[in-house]
């Protein structure tokens, strides 16, 4: 079984029957993470845009949110980042996100946020769990978010 068609069946196994969510256990990837993953055969430009931040995440009549006041360095405040990702790639940014809050990230694709899966509240070390932030196109070229916990704490580490 190639490569390409192992991530596929894993990815039919994991995501199956999710609606833009999820949590995962990896070992490697540093908590505060950012990943992008394209299982489309086209090429796709995946980004973030970090839209408010907070003490706590969650849903509300509008879809996700933040809310409470925290300090927050200004480059957490308003960090973006795209990357151009080829068919079958996964790219990761290590400690994008460096403070213990909620960040509500909205992703685009192509430019375009997703109707279903456009923002997410993300907080990357919690007292329980360590988290890195995934952006996933699937086969069919549409994108969802995942938030995957991980043994390693990184920057977090205590």
């Amino acid at each position: 079984m190639n490569r390409r068609a192992l991530l596929a069946s894993l990815g039919v196994i994991g995501f199956s029957g999710l609606a833009g969510c999820a949590v995962f256990q990896s070992g490697d990837v540093p908590a505060g993470s950012l990943q992008f993953e394209n299982r489309d055969d086209l090429p796709h430009v995946v980004g973030i845009s970090v839209v408010d931040v907070g003490t706590d995440g969650g849903a509300d009549a509008d879809g996700y949110s933040v809310s409470g006041d925290v300090t927050v360095r200004p480059q957490q405040r308003e960090l973006t980042a795209s990357s151009s990702v080829a068919p079958g790639e996964t790219q990761t940014f290590r400690n994008i996100f460096s403070e213990s809050v909620y960040y509500l990230v909205e992703f685009t694709i192509d430019g375009d946020v997703p109707e279903n899966a456009g923002r997410v509240p993300f907080n990357p070390s919690t007292r329980k769990y360590d988290n890195f932030l995934r952006g996933v196109v699937s086969a069919s070229g549409e994108l969802s978010w995942t938030i995957s916990t991980t043994d390693n704490a990184g920057r977090f580490e205590q």
